[in-house]
């Protein structure tokens, strides 16, 4: 029996509730996958779609890096493109993106699970770090349900690709922390070439192959500059970030390591790259070339510059002669914004921090990506798993929910309500954005309170807390006129949309009411939602049993109806039919004259004055 086998019952006993927790996570995400469509009832829309239709331009002869400008790094359009011709040799479903659906979501689920299992190690390490002397298993299987049942997450495995190249970045940063650098440096070049985020894990790798630091301290007017000796038991040791007067410049530096790390990154991605270079160096850099030329979206600085569409590509992928030009006009100095978002890095990169510590070194990674969100130009929702990943991880706790609650609700009404539903509402694209804003930039504080703890004062934790209650507060408050206005702006576009427009309107405005009769359950759904104030809806029955024939049944509904008012509308969705209940209103009406009618909205509209109840009874 090899060692691993004997291992297994021992490795199931110590960690029993993950293994049980990944196979209800797995199970989850691949009947997710066939049995539900992203969008919800609002509309089915995934980037799935997109997907394949740029896929599908391979049928004309059209490849990303040879003759087709392409958003992604090299390495997602390979596989892409892979998985649709793949999907092609079996016969399409009614779904005609089923296959490919299945494929290229069942690809991203390995990397899900991947993603899920790195969150766990994480979470080992990290709660090791905690106890000092053994692993706080619970606390770690702890975090892996908090992140199971986010939403977000399963919801972008089923139509974007973000699983992808977030699982490059975790193993990239995992494998930093359990001393594997040079390794670390291949992922990252490997995700740089899916995705170009895991570079900000750079600077971190510089701190982990650092074995001597230098510091430049200014006191007094006298600058000095000599070696830094960080504490001898920094697990132990609280450093301060501003420990001292004056300023003190913490620096890495192990210029060896640092080439060879370089070296082994920059390698990876120029032997990925290479192939795609050779194709059509014009189009090597496309996908930054395209990000330059795009306006800011959902994002502040798209707010400032006014636009309020979502990340619109300015080209079609097919046209070669396009080139990038100028950036867009815009009233951000963008020069300025880099500067000052380098200098707040800067300023906390360069601190005492004990960078062995995996808690600190993960939740400067958090700090980092939260500033990257900050201050990049654009933003979509299906990147929210990215510090969703590290809320779980280090922020297991009951302000962590709110924070991940909060980002995931205005995730759905950015994407699902305002772009489909109420896209002339900017207002709440406006809220939803400072709303996710100042959340990230309050998760950016959070992490920094992870590495220095010393400055969670007495009244910093009360500032904490109570803000926290307070923001809740205010959007739960918010939420009602909020709810009103879209109640309101729901109404009025449906209404314009509405195929019986001309109709409703009609009614609306007409000083005679009462009994509006119909023979359409779908006119119905649309009439009653804006006439029930003014009219009493009745729909005729077909229904035709031997005990109740329907010919009694709509006599009786009109004897019922002439009881109650004097006035009946009737509105025929489909005058060139008759059917039996019609036949017997017909009949019924033979006696009256119709005081108005019109043919609208392909319907017929008529209007009678019905006799009183006497005299009908005396006409009986």
């Amino acid at each position: 029996m090899s060692t691993l086998a004997r291992r297994l019952p021992a490795i199931y006993q110590r960690h029993t509730d993950f293994i049980l927790l990944l196979i209800l996570f797995i199970t989850f995400r691949v009947l997710a996958l066939v049995a539900y469509r992203p969008g919800g009832l609002v509309l089915d829309f995934s980037d799935f779609y997109w997907y394949r239709s740029f896929a599908e331009l391979t049928r004309q002869g059209y490849y990303p890096y040879d003759n087709l400008w392409t958003t992604y790094p090299p390495l997602f359009p390979v596989v892409m493109i892979a998985l649709y011709q793949l999907s092609t040799l079996l016969p399409p479903w009614e779904h005609a993106n089923l296959w490919f659906t299945l494929l290229l979501g069942g690809f991203f689920l390995l990397f899900e699970i991947g993603n899920f299992v790195i969150l766990y190690l994480l979470a080992l390490k990290l709660y090791f770090s905690f106890d000092g002397n053994a692993v706080n298993t619970p606390a770690a299987t702890r975090v892996c349900w908090l992140y199971a049942a986010f939403f977000v997450p399963v919801y972008t495995l089923t139509g974007w690709f973000e699983s992808y190249p977030l699982f490059f970045f975790l193993l990239s940063l995992y494998l930093l922390l359990i001393n594997r650098p040079y390794l670390s440096a291949f992922f990252t070049g490997v995700g740089f070439m899916i995705k170009l985020i895991p570079v900000i894990l750079l600077p971190v790798a510089f701190q982990w192959l650092t074995k001597t630091r230098y510091q430049l301290v200014l006191s007094g007017g006298r600058l000095s500059f000599n070696r830094y000796r960080p504490p001898v038991a920094p697990n132990r040791t609280r450093l301060s970030p501003f420990s001292g007067r004056g300023l003190r410049i913490i620096l890495p530096y192990d210029p060896a390591r640092f080439a060879k790390y370089l070296a082994i990154l920059l390698t990876t991605v120029i032997l990925i790259g290479l192939p795609f270079y050779l194709m059509n160096p014009d189009l090597i850099l496309g996908s930054q070339q395209i990000t330059g030329a795009r306006q800011p979206w959902e994002t502040i600085w798209a707010l400032i510059d006014g636009n309020y569409d979502y990340g619109v590509i300015p080209l079609d992928m097919r046209d070669l002669a396009w080139t990038p030009g100028d950036a867009p006009a815009s009233r951000i100095p963008w020069p300025l914004v880099t500067v000052v978002f380098g200098l707040i890095y800067a300023l906390f990169y360069t601190r005492p921090l004990a960078w062995s510590r995996v808690q600190q070194s993960l939740a400067f990674v958090g700090f980092t990506l939260c500033l990257f969100m900050l201050w990049s130009k654009g933003y979509s929702p299906q990147w929210l798993g990215w510090p969703l990943f590290f809320i779980a991880l280090l922020l297991p706790n009951i302000r962590g929910v709110t924070y991940a609650t909060i980002l995931s609700i205005g995730n759905i009404l950015e994407a699902n309500f305002f772009f489909i539903m109420f896209p002339e509402e900017r207002w709440l694209l406006v809220g939803t954005v400072l709303t996710r804003t100042f959340l990230l930039a309050v998760l950016a504080v959070e992490f920094l309170l992870l590495i220095w703890p010393q400055l969670v004062t007495e009244q910093v934790e009360q500032v904490r807390s109570w803000g926290l209650a307070a923001f809740v507060g205010l959007l739960i408050i918010a939420a009602g006129p909020a709810s009103w206005l879209l109640g309101q702006s729901y109404f009025e576009t449906r209404l314009q949309q509405s195929p019986y427009r001309a109709t409703i309107t009609r009614l609306q405005t007409e000083p005679v009411t009462g009994a509006l009769l119909l023979n359409s359950q779908r006119v119905y759904d649309w009439f009653y939602p804006y006439l029930r104030g003014s009219y009493t809806l009745y729909m005729l029955d077909d229904y035709d049993p031997p005990t109740y024939p329907v010919e009694a049944r709509t006599t009786d509904l009109l004897n019922r109806i002439a009881e109650q008012t004097p006035v009946l509308w009737l509105y025929d969705a489909n005058p060139a039919e008759t059917t039996a209940a019609e036949e017997t209103l017909i009949e019924w009406l033979n006696n009256l004259p119709e005081a108005h009618i019109q043919d609208i909205d392909g319907g017929r509209l008529k209007l009678f004055i019905l006799d009183s109840p006497e005299k009908k009874t005396e006409s009986d």
